[in-house]
């Protein structure tokens, strides 16, 4: 029988939790109603697919593109590589020399790469946060990752145009991006496995997900 020894393992939660009601631009209103049994049922009455944790597909960035029922269910788990940024500098750039330097030995095919913020004068807010560009990007899609997963202490781009760039040349590869993920300072591993099933909806440019790291104790 197939069988898991938990004890060899420890198990992260990397999924952000959503209170009720949300915020004004990440609303999850609901209202509670009954089934016909009598029974409990919540009512969604407000919200929208990028609230918490969330993977956001090709459909996000282009009309036709890719969803999650579209995509190989492989693709949302596999192995986890900690692209941890220790000093932001003056300039809070990850460049392709800067991913090149902190995962360069150890990134492969298929891997998911997961960026983490662990300056603590940024994370203090006494410098900005680090932020992905195009170049590093493109450095991402030619080593073949599967999926790019970020917490909301490192930024996708500094700006909007660079954004729409960065999210051009990954989703243009049929990379998804896991968005919103939390609880990265517990990881203690550069390597590790990550499921980010999202739910099974079709159409949506993005499904919301429950994310967790593996590692090995």
């Amino acid at each position: 029988m197939f069988n898991i020894d938990l004890s060899k393992y420890r198990i992260v939660d990397l999924s952000y939790e959503v209170v009720p009601p949300g915020s004004e631009d990440r609303p999850f209103v609901i209202e509670r109603g009954f089934l016909a049994d009598m029974a409990y049922k919540y009512d969604v009455t407000k919200t929208h697919s990028h609230v918490g944790t969330h993977v956001e597909t090709p459909a996000h960035f282009f009309d036709g593109g890719k969803d999650v029922v579209d995509l190989p269910l492989t693709t949302f788990f596999g192995r986890g590589i900690l692209l941890d940024i220790d000093n932001v500098g003056e300039i809070p750039a990850i460049t392709a020399e800067i991913a090149e330097k902190a995962i360069g030995d150890i990134i492969k095919d298929g891997d998911i790469v997961i960026p983490r913020n662990s300056d603590q004068d940024s994370l203090k807010g006494k410098k900005a946060k680090p932020y992905l560009t195009p170049e590093s990007a493109k450095w991402l899609k030619d080593h073949n990752i599967k999926m790019l997963g970020i917490d909301n202490n490192v930024g996708l781009s500094k700006d909007i145009p660079t954004g729409r760039e960065l999210h051009a040349i990954l989703m243009g590869a049929g990379i998804p991006i896991i968005e919103w993920l939390d609880n990265l300072d517990q990881l203690k591993k550069r390597e590790f496995f990550v499921m980010a099933l999202p739910f099974k909806v079709r159409t949506m440019d993005s499904s919301w997900a429950r994310v967790i790291a593996i590692e090995d104790i």
